[in-house]
């Protein structure tokens, strides 16, 4: 008799290698494998990846399942897999987290300690917070977008009310954004558990990227940004907030806060012309009005990225940086940066 599924772990794969090291460091660190599940997927007729899948399952009792699809022209478009995955999950997993192939599990028997919570809450709705920023504390929305609890496990429970993983960019930045909201409507509703067993390596954002991908990523990052601020769905993650309030209160009366969609719309804009200030990098060199607006215009307008790669590589051989970027722990990152994909 096959046992059931406990936890369910999601995420997109293209890349076969990364994929099979992040399965062996789940496998090698499981108590009890049988109780996983990963769902993966992957573009369409991706041969090499079917491949990868099935010799893992050969020897691990079919462990992964697969979707094939064409959604993700570009790296805009991860997302948009993710609840499809969602809706795959096994219906006795009680603990779902969404991941990326460059994490790796390096805690033993990480999936006992998840099982422990299952009846931390009566209702079974929570969410267990388990990444490098498991202690944040979010004073802002802002903050929910660019450091969020991004490998959080979550119970099935919440995501059934929520009902998906996001409508933009990405799972962990709006499933904080509710987690915000739920606080926001007083502390008895923090469905948060810190959990300080759990490591991963491998949380770096947009790393082993070439210059010219890291500067789409960067594009593609900014614009993601202002639709998961958007008024659209901030008022949505205000509303999965809510109905989760109602899931496990009995105060009938609690109204729905409503947020401005005035206040909104005024306070991105406004920040959009100290982007980098307000986003949690007080020292980037894009710090004046100008600046930010030849940045938005770039963002918008794709100018043509090889010029730029052209000129920081001149300056960085020439060792101009050296002398615009006076932070030296910055100019080494953008040095790393540039290295990384300089011909000469």
């Amino acid at each position: 008799m096959l046992e059931e599924k406990i936890i369910s772990i999601h995420l997109n794969s293209n890349n076969p290698e990364s994929f099979k090291r992040f399965i062996e460091s789940i496998i090698i660190n499981t108590q009890n494998i049988k109780n996983i599940e990963i769902l993966v997927s992957i573009d369409k007729n991706d041969s090499q990846m079917i491949n990868a899948i099935e010799k893992i399952n050969a020897d691990n009792n079919n462990l992964i399942k697969y979707i094939e699809t064409d959604l993700i022209k570009t790296f805009a478009d991860a997302w948009k897999p993710l609840n499809i995955l969602l809706d795959e999950t096994s219906k006795t997993v009680k603990f779902i987290s969404c991941m990326s192939d460059d994490i790796r599990f390096i805690t033993k028997n990480w999936d006992t300690i998840i099982k422990k919570y299952e009846n931390f809450y009566d209702d079974k709705i929570f969410r267990i917070r388990c990444s490098k920023f498991r202690k944040e504390k979010y004073n802002d929305i802002w903050q929910c977008g660019y450091k969020p609890d991004s490998y959080a496990f979550y119970s099935k429970e919440w995501l059934k009310i929520v009902g998906q993983w996001n409508p933009c960019i990405g799972p962990d930045t709006f499933q904080e954004c509710i987690a915000y909201y739920l606080r926001s409507y007083g502390n008895i509703y923090n469905r948060e558990i810190i959990d300080n067993e759990l490591n991963f390596t491998g949380q770096e954002v947009s790393t082993n990227l070439t210059f010219e991908l890291r500067i789409k990523r960067t594009r593609i990052y900014y614009k993601a940004f202002f639709i998961l601020m958007s008024y659209k769905n901030q008022s949505l993650a205000n509303s999965y907030a809510y109905e989760i309030i109602k899931a496990i209160s009995d105060k009938k009366t609690l109204k729905i806060q409503t947020l401005s969609r005035f206040k909104t719309y005024y306070i991105n804009l406004y920040r959009r012309l100290n982007f980098f200030y307000y986003r949690g990098s007080p020292n980037h060199f894009i710090n004046s009005k100008m600046k930010n607006i030849f940045f938005i215009l770039w963002c918008y307008l794709s100018f043509s990225d090889k010029y730029i790669i052209s000129v920081m590589n001149f300056l960085n051989r020439k060792k101009y940086l050296d002398i615009i970027i006076k932070n030296k722990k910055k100019l080494q990152q953008i040095k790393k940066i540039i290295n990384y994909n300089d011909p000469t």
